[in-house]
Protein backbone atom coordinates (compact mmCIF):
# COMPACT_ATOMS: atom_id res chain seq x y z
CA UNK A 1 0.00 0.00 0.00
CA UNK A 2 1.27 3.40 -1.32
CA UNK A 3 1.87 6.17 1.53
CA UNK A 4 0.88 9.81 0.23
CA UNK A 5 4.67 10.54 -0.07
CA UNK A 6 5.24 7.72 -2.62
CA UNK A 7 1.98 8.46 -4.34
CA UNK A 8 2.72 12.09 -5.21
CA UNK A 9 6.26 10.54 -6.58
CA UNK A 10 4.58 7.91 -8.79
CA UNK A 11 2.32 11.12 -9.88
CA UNK A 12 5.49 12.75 -11.07
CA UNK A 13 7.02 9.37 -11.98
CA UNK A 14 4.10 9.49 -14.56
CA UNK A 15 4.73 12.89 -15.93
CA UNK A 16 2.63 15.28 -13.96
CA UNK A 17 4.46 18.01 -11.97
CA UNK A 18 4.79 18.04 -8.04
CA UNK A 19 1.66 20.82 -8.09
CA UNK A 20 -0.66 18.50 -10.50
CA UNK A 21 0.40 15.35 -8.05
CA UNK A 22 -0.47 17.33 -4.75
CA UNK A 23 -3.86 18.31 -6.54
CA UNK A 24 -4.72 15.11 -7.79
CA UNK A 25 -4.08 13.54 -4.35
CA UNK A 26 -6.35 16.06 -3.20
CA UNK A 27 -9.03 15.76 -5.20
CA UNK A 28 -9.27 12.33 -4.46
CA UNK A 29 -10.12 12.83 -1.17
CA UNK A 30 -12.89 15.01 -1.15
CA UNK A 31 -15.92 15.74 -3.32
CA UNK A 32 -17.22 19.31 -4.99
CA UNK A 33 -13.59 21.10 -3.91
CA UNK A 34 -13.36 24.91 -4.43
CA UNK A 35 -10.20 26.80 -5.06
CA UNK A 36 -10.16 27.98 -1.59
CA UNK A 37 -10.09 24.44 -0.52
CA UNK A 38 -7.64 23.39 -2.61
CA UNK A 39 -5.29 25.73 -1.49
CA UNK A 40 -5.91 24.97 2.26
CA UNK A 41 -5.34 20.88 1.57
CA UNK A 42 -2.34 21.97 -0.68
CA UNK A 43 -0.80 25.16 0.30
CA UNK A 44 -0.56 26.17 -3.30
CA UNK A 45 -1.28 29.94 -4.19
CA UNK A 46 -4.72 30.24 -5.55
CA UNK A 47 -3.56 32.09 -8.87
CA UNK A 48 -1.31 28.89 -9.79
CA UNK A 49 -4.08 26.06 -8.60
CA UNK A 50 -6.33 27.92 -11.23
CA UNK A 51 -3.34 26.72 -14.07
CA UNK A 52 -3.10 23.43 -12.39
CA UNK A 53 -6.56 22.50 -12.58
CA UNK A 54 -7.31 23.76 -16.09
CA UNK A 55 -3.98 21.23 -16.97
CA UNK A 56 -5.47 18.66 -14.76
CA UNK A 57 -8.71 18.85 -16.78
CA UNK A 58 -7.18 18.94 -20.23
CA UNK A 59 -5.23 15.98 -19.27
CA UNK A 60 -8.56 13.78 -18.15
CA UNK A 61 -7.46 14.13 -14.18
CA UNK A 62 -10.18 16.34 -13.25
CA UNK A 63 -14.11 17.38 -13.84
CA UNK A 64 -15.90 20.31 -13.22
CA UNK A 65 -19.10 21.60 -12.10
CA UNK A 66 -20.30 25.05 -11.58
CA UNK A 67 -23.37 25.97 -9.36
CA UNK A 68 -23.54 29.83 -10.81
CA UNK A 69 -21.00 31.63 -10.44
CA UNK A 70 -19.06 29.37 -8.43
CA UNK A 71 -16.98 26.39 -10.26
CA UNK A 72 -16.38 23.10 -8.37
CA UNK A 73 -13.86 20.26 -9.17
CA UNK A 74 -13.72 16.63 -8.30
CA UNK A 75 -11.08 13.45 -9.31
CA UNK A 76 -12.21 11.63 -12.38
CA UNK A 77 -11.84 7.98 -10.97
CA UNK A 78 -7.90 6.96 -11.84
CA UNK A 79 -9.10 3.58 -12.92
CA UNK A 80 -9.61 5.43 -15.67
CA UNK A 81 -7.32 7.99 -16.20
CA UNK A 82 -4.17 6.51 -15.09
CA UNK A 83 -5.16 3.64 -17.64
CA UNK A 84 -5.67 6.23 -20.09
CA UNK A 85 -1.43 7.00 -19.30
CA UNK A 86 -0.52 3.84 -19.15
CA UNK A 87 -1.66 3.09 -22.29
CA UNK A 88 0.12 6.51 -23.64
CA UNK A 89 3.58 5.11 -22.03
CA UNK A 90 3.25 1.41 -23.69
CA UNK A 91 2.75 3.13 -26.84
CA UNK A 92 5.28 5.32 -26.14
CA UNK A 93 7.44 2.56 -25.35
CA UNK A 94 6.69 0.18 -27.98
CA UNK A 95 7.71 3.27 -29.98
CA UNK A 96 10.76 3.68 -28.29
CA UNK A 97 12.30 -0.04 -28.81
CA UNK A 98 11.36 0.07 -32.35
CA UNK A 99 13.10 3.60 -32.90
CA UNK A 100 16.08 1.84 -31.26
CA UNK A 101 16.08 -0.59 -33.59
CA UNK A 102 15.60 1.41 -36.38
CA UNK A 103 18.95 3.39 -35.01
CA UNK A 104 20.90 0.38 -34.40
CA UNK A 105 20.27 -0.62 -38.48
CA UNK A 106 21.56 2.49 -39.19
CA UNK A 107 24.31 1.98 -37.04
CA UNK A 108 25.33 -1.09 -38.18
CA UNK A 109 25.45 -0.14 -41.98
CA UNK A 110 27.52 2.83 -41.38
CA UNK A 111 29.54 -0.26 -39.39
CA UNK A 112 29.83 -2.37 -42.54
CA UNK A 113 30.96 -0.43 -44.83
CA UNK A 114 33.42 -0.07 -42.79
CA UNK A 115 37.67 -0.87 -44.51
CA UNK A 116 38.65 -4.05 -42.52
CA UNK A 117 42.04 -2.38 -41.42
CA UNK A 118 43.45 -0.53 -38.66
CA UNK A 119 41.55 2.54 -36.73
CA UNK A 120 41.26 3.92 -33.35
CA UNK A 121 38.34 4.81 -31.51
CA UNK A 122 37.96 6.46 -27.85
CA UNK A 123 35.43 5.53 -25.17
CA UNK A 124 34.49 8.06 -22.79
CA UNK A 125 32.34 6.73 -19.55
CA UNK A 126 32.84 3.98 -17.25
CA UNK A 127 29.35 2.61 -18.08
CA UNK A 128 30.40 2.44 -21.26
CA UNK A 129 33.50 0.58 -21.06
CA UNK A 130 32.22 -1.55 -18.50
CA UNK A 131 29.74 -2.98 -21.19
CA UNK A 132 32.14 -2.72 -23.78
CA UNK A 133 34.32 -4.61 -21.45
CA UNK A 134 31.62 -7.54 -20.74
CA UNK A 135 30.91 -7.66 -24.63
CA UNK A 136 34.81 -8.32 -26.13
CA UNK A 137 35.51 -10.56 -22.92
CA UNK A 138 32.53 -12.62 -24.24
CA UNK A 139 33.74 -12.79 -27.96
CA UNK A 140 37.15 -13.19 -26.63
CA UNK A 141 38.58 -17.24 -27.22
CA UNK A 142 42.24 -16.78 -26.83
CA UNK A 143 43.75 -14.98 -24.34
CA UNK A 144 42.92 -11.23 -22.34
CA UNK A 145 46.98 -9.48 -21.14
CA UNK A 146 46.40 -6.80 -18.86
CA UNK A 147 48.36 -4.06 -16.94
CA UNK A 148 45.72 -3.15 -14.38
CA UNK A 149 45.53 0.08 -12.09
CA UNK A 150 42.92 2.68 -11.49
CA UNK A 151 40.65 4.53 -12.59
CA UNK A 152 38.27 1.12 -12.39
CA UNK A 153 35.25 0.61 -14.67
CA UNK A 154 33.80 -1.52 -12.35
CA UNK A 155 33.50 0.79 -9.68
CA UNK A 156 29.98 -1.11 -8.00
CA UNK A 157 29.81 -4.86 -6.78
CA UNK A 158 27.58 -5.54 -9.05
CA UNK A 159 29.84 -4.51 -11.88
CA UNK A 160 32.50 -6.08 -10.43
CA UNK A 161 30.41 -9.33 -10.20
CA UNK A 162 29.76 -9.33 -13.81
CA UNK A 163 33.19 -8.54 -14.78
CA UNK A 164 34.74 -11.71 -12.80
CA UNK A 165 31.95 -13.85 -14.01
CA UNK A 166 32.63 -12.89 -18.10
CA UNK A 167 36.61 -13.27 -16.81
CA UNK A 168 35.61 -17.05 -15.92
CA UNK A 169 33.65 -17.86 -17.99
CA UNK A 170 36.36 -17.12 -20.76
CA UNK A 171 38.61 -18.99 -18.82
CA UNK A 172 36.30 -21.77 -19.21
CA UNK A 173 35.96 -22.11 -22.59
CA UNK A 174 39.81 -22.60 -22.51
CA UNK A 175 40.98 -18.97 -22.58
CA UNK A 176 44.33 -18.02 -21.22
CA UNK A 177 44.47 -15.00 -18.82
CA UNK A 178 47.20 -13.20 -17.26
CA UNK A 179 47.08 -10.02 -15.19
CA UNK A 180 49.97 -7.36 -13.66
CA UNK A 181 48.32 -5.61 -10.79
CA UNK A 182 49.52 -1.96 -9.52
CA UNK A 183 50.00 -2.60 -5.73
CA UNK A 184 51.21 -0.25 -3.26
CA UNK A 185 50.00 1.38 -0.04
CA UNK A 186 48.73 3.79 -1.54
CA UNK A 187 46.20 2.08 -3.92
CA UNK A 188 42.69 1.95 -3.32
CA UNK A 189 40.90 -1.13 -1.13
CA UNK A 190 39.16 -2.22 -4.20
CA UNK A 191 43.19 -3.68 -5.89
CA UNK A 192 43.15 -5.60 -2.56
CA UNK A 193 39.63 -6.59 -3.05
CA UNK A 194 40.46 -7.88 -6.62
CA UNK A 195 43.73 -9.70 -5.44
CA UNK A 196 41.41 -11.83 -2.80
CA UNK A 197 39.17 -13.04 -5.66
CA UNK A 198 41.84 -13.60 -7.98
CA UNK A 199 43.37 -16.20 -5.94
CA UNK A 200 40.47 -18.03 -6.05
CA UNK A 201 40.52 -18.30 -9.66
CA UNK A 202 42.30 -20.14 -12.70
CA UNK A 203 43.59 -17.49 -13.87
CA UNK A 204 47.60 -16.18 -13.82
CA UNK A 205 48.78 -13.18 -12.04
CA UNK A 206 51.29 -11.26 -11.06
CA UNK A 207 51.91 -7.61 -8.72
CA UNK A 208 53.81 -4.89 -9.58
CA UNK A 209 54.63 -1.51 -7.30
CA UNK A 210 54.33 0.74 -10.10
CA UNK A 211 52.82 0.21 -13.89
CA UNK A 212 53.49 2.85 -16.67
CA UNK A 213 49.69 2.62 -17.83
CA UNK A 214 46.55 0.92 -17.41
CA UNK A 215 45.84 -1.68 -20.63
CA UNK A 216 44.05 -4.55 -21.88
CA UNK A 217 45.27 -6.82 -25.49
CA UNK A 218 42.25 -8.82 -26.42
CA UNK A 219 43.38 -12.54 -28.34
CA UNK A 220 46.10 -10.29 -29.80
CA UNK A 221 43.99 -8.34 -31.79
CA UNK A 222 42.47 -5.46 -30.00
CA UNK A 223 44.58 -3.19 -27.44
CA UNK A 224 42.39 -0.58 -24.72
CA UNK A 225 44.61 2.13 -23.10
CA UNK A 226 43.57 4.34 -20.54
CA UNK A 227 43.75 7.85 -21.91
CA UNK A 228 43.41 10.95 -20.26
CA UNK A 229 40.90 13.19 -22.50
CA UNK A 230 39.08 16.30 -21.92
CA UNK A 231 35.79 14.99 -22.28
CA UNK A 232 36.17 12.93 -19.19
CA UNK A 233 35.09 13.90 -15.78
CA UNK A 234 37.99 14.11 -12.86
CA UNK A 235 36.60 10.82 -12.14
CA UNK A 236 35.72 9.38 -15.00
CA UNK A 237 37.69 6.76 -17.31
CA UNK A 238 38.24 6.82 -20.79
CA UNK A 239 40.01 4.68 -23.25
CA UNK A 240 41.97 3.95 -26.72
CA UNK A 241 41.13 1.19 -28.50
CA UNK A 242 43.21 0.45 -31.41
CA UNK A 243 42.77 -2.58 -33.71
CA UNK A 244 46.30 -2.28 -35.82
CA UNK A 245 48.63 -5.58 -35.83
CA UNK A 246 51.85 -3.69 -35.44
CA UNK A 247 50.64 -1.57 -32.69
CA UNK A 248 48.98 -4.52 -30.61
CA UNK A 249 52.09 -6.32 -31.29
CA UNK A 250 54.27 -3.89 -29.66
CA UNK A 251 52.45 -3.52 -26.80
CA UNK A 252 52.23 -7.03 -26.23
CA UNK A 253 56.12 -7.17 -26.19
CA UNK A 254 56.16 -4.48 -23.83
CA UNK A 255 53.97 -6.09 -21.67
CA UNK A 256 55.57 -9.61 -21.32
CA UNK A 257 58.85 -7.39 -20.31
CA UNK A 258 56.86 -6.25 -17.27
CA UNK A 259 55.53 -9.87 -16.66
CA UNK A 260 58.95 -10.80 -15.90
CA UNK A 261 59.89 -7.96 -14.30
CA UNK A 262 56.62 -8.47 -11.50
CA UNK A 263 56.55 -10.80 -8.57
CA UNK A 264 53.86 -13.39 -8.25
CA UNK A 265 51.31 -13.15 -5.33
CA UNK A 266 53.14 -15.68 -3.01
CA UNK A 267 56.44 -13.79 -2.86
CA UNK A 268 54.75 -10.39 -2.63
CA UNK A 269 52.18 -11.23 0.16
CA UNK A 270 55.38 -11.96 2.75
CA UNK A 271 55.30 -9.12 4.90
CA UNK A 272 52.08 -7.74 3.67
CA UNK A 273 49.58 -9.72 5.23
CA UNK A 274 48.40 -6.55 7.66
CA UNK A 275 48.42 -4.35 4.93
CA UNK A 276 46.18 -6.75 3.01
CA UNK A 277 43.71 -6.91 6.40
CA UNK A 278 43.38 -3.77 6.74
CA UNK A 279 42.63 -2.81 3.11
CA UNK A 280 39.75 -5.19 3.06
CA UNK A 281 38.20 -3.66 6.18
CA UNK A 282 38.35 -0.41 4.68
CA UNK A 283 36.90 -2.11 1.25
CA UNK A 284 34.22 -3.50 3.08
CA UNK A 285 33.19 -0.75 5.09
CA UNK A 286 33.06 1.82 2.49
CA UNK A 287 30.10 -0.31 1.42
CA UNK A 288 28.38 0.48 4.44
CA UNK A 289 28.22 3.64 4.64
Amino acid sequence: MYDRLEMLNGLINLGMNERSAKVYIALLQIKDVSVPELHKLTGIKQNKLYEVINSLIRDGYCSEKKNGNKRFFNAVNPETCINSTLTKIEQNLKSGYELKDSLIDLFNSIENTKEPFEYIEIIHGSDNLHNIYLDIMNSSKLELFSLCRPPFAGTTIKKQKAQFTAYSAFLQKGGKGRTIYEVNEDSPSIVFRILKDKTLEDGEFRIASKLPLKMNIFDKKMVMIADKSTLAGENELSMTVIKQKTTVDGYYALMEFLWEQSENYETWIIGKEKLMETKLEEYESSFKK
